[in-house]
């Protein structure tokens, strides 16, 4: 669900040398020694160059990111705005005609699930200002994504745009994908090796959120859990649905022709383990030993006490059992 410039700068650079009285000096290397009939070699002399003092970038400006984003969404939108700032990097922005509290219940929502995920989960949050745009409604989603980027809307029920720190979603499908879409920033910022397996399969554990207390945060069965039951059940499909299939997967594999299995047993993957109280220390683990175990296949067994290949048995008894 995200989406992602290239610049090349050339720089074409010649020395010249041109002598008083030959009318057509025949052409010269750039760099080599001019030679004169009878007389020692002469070298060129190194051309004078003014070193110019490249000017540095000003600091990055947080509070004038935020109203710069903010006055982008009311030209964007009309000049009719509800905002809010979350977490001192969210940027909520909605329609004013957006009916009933639906904006208020949003960034409630938004507010709760940070508390969680910031309570000994994610170690680091962006640092750079993001815009969350929320839209009550299928048509204003859609219509927004028209005028903005000349297309439809990426994703039916919203997206995330790393390059352009935009989130942008239809509230009225619900607001898991609100709590779904806030992961991979955050993701982002605390393990940015993070392979995509892990990340959607976080991200996917709070589309259905459950927040029992302040600092609290887990995930409920949802929508996806047939998906990976038929693919266990199946005699064709159950080597792509073993727990031990996704450590090693590559980014272009998840998102092959099997990516909504993928989503649906990396998701219960991480709530198999969330129920376990094992899911962030693994993350954890796995965050700060990706360089010496970039499947992180060492840190589940480190924290589980199984291999990926033994947890397997055990995973799929309690996904069947769900």
């Amino acid at each position: 669900m995200r989406a992602l410039s290239l610049s090349l700068l050339i720089v074409l650079a010649a020395c010249t040398s041109r002598e008083p009285t030959p009318p057509a000096p025949a052409p010269r290397p750039v760099s080599k020694m001019v030679e004169q009939s009878g007389a020692a070699p002469v070298v060129a002399p190194p051309k004078k160059v003014e070193e110019q003092a490249a000017t540095p970038e000003p600091p990055y400006d947080i509070d004038a990111d935020r109203q710069r984003r903010i006055k982008t969404a009311q030209e964007e939108l009309g000049g009719k705005l509800q905002t809010a700032i979350v977490s001192d990097f969210w940027v909520v922005l909605g329609p004013k005609n957006w009916q009933g509290k639906a904006f208020d219940d949003s960034v409630a929502l938004m507010k709760s699930a940070m508390t969680g995920f910031m309570n000994n989960r994610f170690g680091k949050k962006p640092e750079q200002a993001i815009s969350v745009y929320l839209f009550g409604d299928a048509q204003s989603y859609e219509g927004f994504c028209q005028k903005k980027f000349a297309a439809p809307c990426i994703a039916h029920f919203g997206f995330y745009s790393p390059g352009e720190r935009y989130m942008v979603m239809n509230a009225a499908l619900g607001l898991g994908t609100l709590t779904h879409e806030m992961v991979h920033p955050l993701v982002e910022a605390d393990f940015p090796h993070a392979p995509t397996w892990i990340n959607e399969g976080l991200a996917s554990v709070f589309e259905q959120p459950q927040i029992p207390r302040v600092g609290e945060i887990h995930g409920g069965k949802n929508w996806r859990w047939p998906r990976v039951r038929r693919a266990l059940l199946s005699p064709t499909e159950s080597a792509d649905a073993r727990l031990d299939h996704y450590f090693g997967m590559s980014d272009a594999m998840f998102r092959g022709d099997k990516e909504d299995l993928n989503y649906a047993a990396a998701r219960y993957v991480c709530q198999w383990l969330d129920e376990r109280g094992k899911l962030w220390p693994f993350f954890q683990k796995w965050r700060d030993d990706y360089a010496s175990d970039p499947t992180g296949e060492k840190s589940f067994a480190a924290v589980t006490g199984m291999t990926p290949s033994e947890a397997h048995a055990q995973w799929a008894k309690w996904v069947l059992a769900l």
